[in-house]
């Protein structure tokens, strides 16, 4: 059998999100209306308003990217700011070009993660100052499916007039977005994970906010038509298919729960319904994903290490995180089958370190 629990980096298109896209891929010439309402639908699911600038690209990472470099352009190199805040679980292509900016003369301050894998808000509140240009929080993690305290941290944003940047990627379908009422001055999403296009992205920027200067036009019509397809589908179906699949996903933890020595990253009720990051003592990760591949069981680990790393928790199981995100196309047969497979695979792997 083949199973596919890493939903979080990618997922299959949905067919109605290629039917929306088919004019613009097969039509010499499709009817103009569709990318209109395809930016009504993107403006709907996110609570934009009308006078809220849609810049589109390949990557959230790409956008994000920009945008700090427009902010250092702008805000930094003229000496009217001096500091950017990261939290501490970005992707690697933002914080390369963090790198860059710190080697400029910026200030680049990597916000740390609690045991739970939160953003630390009382860190927050000691290190951001007048003069800090931007604060970027990702949404949510996209490892271990953390929510994070985006209404605190706009608050703190708020209360030093700091603009806030947060990557919604992992959050769209899994929790309602409304940049207006969680006061995001900057939101960028890509659609690959929400059953739409790869390579389409989105970046939303306040009315009264900065425009990124560096952004270059991006024509990709079908890709955009499909986001707005992606969107209005993961908003709708929200509420009854994150509880589906909560189910399927509690089925598997409370399996994880009976292996003994584990660590589950993030408290339940702290992540999003699809995700569980997990480590097993003495059970490397790298060891433990070749054995599930072996089945057919694909999960995931990447930069779920720096969640350890970056974190306070036990460093016991620093190397040992995978996890598992599942999708609306993720079966009761399929979990069954993992959770068989997963007991399977852990003892396999200590019996064998212990010899």
């Amino acid at each position: 059998m083949k199973v596919y629990l890493a939903n979080n980096h990618t997922t299959l298109l949905d067919t109605q999100v290629l039917e929306a896209m088919q004019p613009l891929l097969t039509e010499q010439t499709p009817p103009p209306s569709i990318l209109v309402q395809a930016r009504e639908k993107i403006s709907a699911a996110l609570h934009t308003k009308a006078q809220d600038t849609l810049l589109f690209g390949a990557t959230a990472q790409e956008l994000q990217s920009r945008l700090l470099l427009s902010i250092y352009l702008n805000s930094i190199i003229t000496g009217q700011k001096n500091q950017i805040i990261l939290s501490a679980n970005e992707s690697h292509a933002v914080y390369q070009t963090a790198a860059y900016i710190a080697s400029q003369g910026c200030r680049v301050t990597i916000l740390p993660l609690t045991t739970e894998g939160l953003v630390d808000i009382s860190m927050l509140r000691q290190i951001i100052t007048p003069k800090t240009a931007l604060v970027s929080i990702t949404m949510v993690d996209a490892q271990s499916g953390a929510i994070m305290p985006l209404d605190e941290v706009s608050q703190i944003c708020a209360e030093h007039e700091v603009p806030l940047h947060s990557d919604a990627t992992h959050a769209i379908g899994k929790l309602p977005i409304d940049i207006q009422m969680l006061d995001i001055d900057y939101l960028t999403l890509s659609t690959e994970t929400m059953h739409g296009p790869r390579s389409t992205a989105l970046l939303a920027v306040k009315a009264e906010k900065m425009l990124p200067n560096l952004m270059q036009p991006y024509h990709d019509e079908a890709g955009i038509t499909g986001m707005g397809k992606a969107l209005e589908l993961a908003v709708d179906a929200q509420a009854f298919e994150m509880e589906d699949v909560l189910e399927l996903r509690d089925t598997l933890e409370e399996a994880i729960r009976e292996i003994p020595d584990h660590l589950i990253l993030t408290p339940w009720a702290l992540r999003t319904a699809n995700t569980l990051m997990v480590g097993f003592k003495g059970v490397q990760s790298d060891a433990l994903l070749w054995e599930l591949e072996r089945y057919g069981i694909t999960a995931y680990t990447e930069e779920g290490r720096a969640l350890i790393e970056n974190s306070s928790a036990d460093r016991a199981y620093t190397h040992t995180l995978i996890g598992f995100a599942l999708s609306r196309y993720t079966t009761e047969e399929e979990i069954n089958y993992t959770i068989e497979k997963l007991q399977k695979a852990v003892q396999v792997i200590r019996e064998e370190r212990i010899q």
